[in-house]
């Protein structure tokens, strides 16, 4: 790894441990409810460096870092006319550069609040006996208010130098149906407030004519991996689709990776040279769901947006830049509709005139009188195929055995990666489905429920619950929060292997059709000593409260990120074993410091193994069955210890389990002298059935 890679890397891990969560992220608040995972932060952009952050987050998923980031930057720019600054200088022409290359934002932008409401307060999750926490999200940064519309809500608030304060509500579900897009309403209030105080009126009575919104995004497919790896970050297609005949869609940008055309394949969605994954197949969109006529008419104005434009990176016009005041406000009034770069008239993503694209969405213009406010919707989505099918079908188009719909190959490759798509125009379409019918129209699942896990031997047990461990409910105890009515059905848990980043499968269902009775436990036995492994539990409703005619009658689960493990792993020990061919004892030879070097010595009748044994006397029986009798002799023949496994007097010892500790504590209270020692061991078997008897020896040097 390059040396100044690595100083970063660790750099930044020690600023996550350094900060703790709320002082770290007191001013940012994140959606991390379901696929789409967004930040909100106090002024509408993104700082020049921000990696504790969800920057279009796809999937998300990581609690941790925030990888899988797929947006940049992001700024929104007003423009106005014939306007007085507070210095009482008067402009022909002025914009507001509010983000976009982000470091811009500094002057102009002001925050006044960041706010986050949330349906159902954060379920606590217990890794044994140990809490998980979250580096964005956490039960106390944000409060809970059970009437929401949606799953989650974000208010925040700011003020910017032409006087205009902006606050944006955004909104996101956890319903699967409904998760990959974040719901954006903007409110721009001419009330003269110039700066980071709403005690004084910096540009009082003033009329702004000729206003226009600018709302910019720069997209990188999945930057944080596949960029990242491939060490390509030029190679990006936009499309604009809106105000198509028959098609009810207001319109959107999206962008995708394409073909860098310098290496010896074709890397569109950036397979991976080693394994073939496809590591980019993320499509990001954003678009129009209303805009309002003008300040007196709340209706939605058809003529909007008045500009739609993409720039390569190189050549996008900023103050910095040393672009004028009239080119950037051209920018947002230029009327140009474009329909993006991918339309066929340049050769190749890496193309000047095109690459690196950022795209542009522009409203206006507006006459808003002092006191008055013009509302913009708009919406962030990202779609992409399962990463289960990245890595399957990028085996096989790395073997050369790719095939989908027809195609073989790059063409099979590139097929596939293009159902996104049509994902993307789906969630579009449901989108403004929900703005036109409200956010109330989206389906609730229940409520997702409190988990605690803890490893065992051979197992992993599980168990969820509502309310306070030791007086919870089985079930939710709150109905449909939209009808009244109890339409919970059962429960799901879902696995990962290794990694909390990787593909969780459904291991268990209960209630429902599952035929399986509705239970809040679960013993995984499905798993092997020492791996990692990660759940999650979900809570499912029966579809009978659900009335929305995109998804008449269909069950609605809670959200799939709202209880999952991520920085403790639940880590299995060896189950116990059915024989005896398999018992020893490590280490052997034991060589340890003897008493004058402070090893263990006991006069206390009344032993506490758990306060006043020393680890470092610690032996360990293995391989042993689920009962056991373990006698110790000396080669006299002198018997030492006889202790039970498991053993009731030692607090470390664990049922079911294969492993004992001895911590050379005799019968007589005393630490064993150094010598050769014998060991006999009688063992039943689960269901408490002799299963015979074995001997042994080892070895003590102090």
């Amino acid at each position: 790894m390059n040396k100044n890679i690595l100083i970063t890397l660790l750099l930044f891990m020690c600023i996550i441990i350094a900060l703790p969560e709320p002082a770290a992220c007191q001013a940012t608040k994140s959606h991390e409810i379901g696929r789409l995972w967004v930040s909100m932060l106090p002024v509408g952009t993104l700082p020049d460096y921000a990696p504790l952050q969800n920057q279009m987050t796809y999937p998300g998923g990581d609690f941790r870092f925030q990888t899988r980031k797929n947006m940049e930057r992001l700024g929104l720019w007003i423009g106005v006319r014939e306007w007085t600054n507070r210095l009482n200088e008067k402009k022909s022409f002025y914009v507001s550069e509010g983000g976009y290359l982000n470091y811009e934002a500094i002057s102009v932008l002001f925050a006044l609040n960041n706010k986050k409401s949330v349906r159902q307060r954060l379920p606590l999750v217990d890794v044994n006996d140990v809490r998980e926490s979250r580096l964005l999200d956490s039960q106390k940064s944000s409060t809970r208010s059970t009437s929401l519309d949606a799953d989650e809500r974000i208010i925040t608030t700011w003020a910017t130098d032409v006087g205009i304060e902006v606050t944006r509500t955004s909104y996101a579900f956890a319903n699967r149906q409904h998760d990959c897009y974040i719901i954006q309403e903007y409110v721009f209030k001419n009330n003269g407030n110039a700066d980071d105080t709403t005690k004084t009126i910096e540009l009082q009575g003033q009329d702004l004519v000729d206003v226009y919104f600018g709302f910019w995004r720069s997209f990188i497919p999945c930057g944080d991996i596949g960029h990242f790896q491939m060490g390509e970050e030029f190679d990006e297609w936009c499309h604009y689709y809106g105000n198509q005949p028959g098609d009810s869609l207001r319109g959107f940008w999206y962008v995708y990776d394409g073909d860098n055309q310098r290496k010896p394949f074709d890397d569109t969605g950036d397979p991976s040279e080693t394994s073939g994954e496809f590591l980019s197949p993320q499509y990001l969109a954003f678009g129009v769901l209303h805009a309002d006529t003008d300040y007196s008419d709340e209706t939605d104005a058809a003529s909007q947006p008045v500009t739609v434009n993409f720039w390569p990176r190189e050549r996008v016009h900023s103050h910095k830049n040393g672009n004028s005041e009239e080119t950037l406000y051209y920018d947002l009034s230029s009327g140009i509709q474009s329909q993006g770069s991918d339309t066929g008239e340049f050769s190749g993503s890496w193309d000047a005139r095109v690459q690196r694209p950022d795209v542009l969405i522009a409203f206006g213009p507006y006459q808003i009188p002092f006191g008055e406010d013009i509302r913009i919707v708009i919406f962030d989505a990202a779609a992409s195929i399962d990463r289960s099918l990245a890595i399957e079908y990028g085996l096989k188009w790395k073997d050369g055995t790719l095939e989908w719909d027809g195609y073989t190959g790059d063409d099979a490759k590139n097929a596939l990666l293009a159902t996104a798509k049509d994902s993307i125009h789906q969630i579009a379409y449901r989108a403004e489905w929900v703005w036109e019918h409200g956010l109330a129209a989206v389906p609730d699942g229940p409520e997702s429920p409190h988990l605690r896990m803890n490893a065992g031997p051979g197992k992993v047990e599980l168990e969820w619950y509502y309310g306070n461990y030791g007086l919870h409910d089985v079930t939710p105890p709150n109905p449909d929060p939209d009808t009244g009515v109890q339409d919970f059905a059962g429960y799901r848990v879902f696995r990962a292997d290794g990694s909390f980043l990787h593909e969780y499968k459904k291991i268990f269902e209960c209630g429902g059709n599952s035929g399986v009775p509705v239970t809040n436990t679960y013993v995984d036995r499905d798993v092997n000593r020492g791996q990692s492994y990660y759940y999650y539990v979900t809570a499912f409703d029966d579809g009978s409260q659900n009335f929305c005619e995109l998804s008449l009658n269909q069950s609605v689960e809670s959200s799939h990120f709202s209880n999952r493990n991520f920085a403790y792993a639940v880590i299995p020990f060896e189950a116990a074993h059915a024989k005896l061919d398999s018992i020893y004892v490590v280490p052997n030879p034991f060589h340890a410091q003897g008493l004058e070097y402070g090893g263990t010595y006991i006069e206390d009748y009344e032993v506490n193994l758990s306060t006043n044994a020393r680890d470092e006397d610690r032996l360990r029986f293995v391989g042993l069955p689920a009962k056991a009798t373990i006698r110790i002799f000396t080669m006299h023949g002198d018997q030492v210890k006889m202790f039970q496994h498991p053993n009731p007097e030692n607090p470390e010892s664990i049922a079911e389990s294969a492993d004992e500790f001895w911590f050379q504590i005799s019968d007589s209270w005393q630490t064993v002298k150094a010598g050769v020692y014998l060991y006999h061991i009688e063992g039943w078997n689960l269901q408490g059935e002799f299963i015979g008897t074995t001997t042994g020896k080892f070895v003590i040097i102090r």
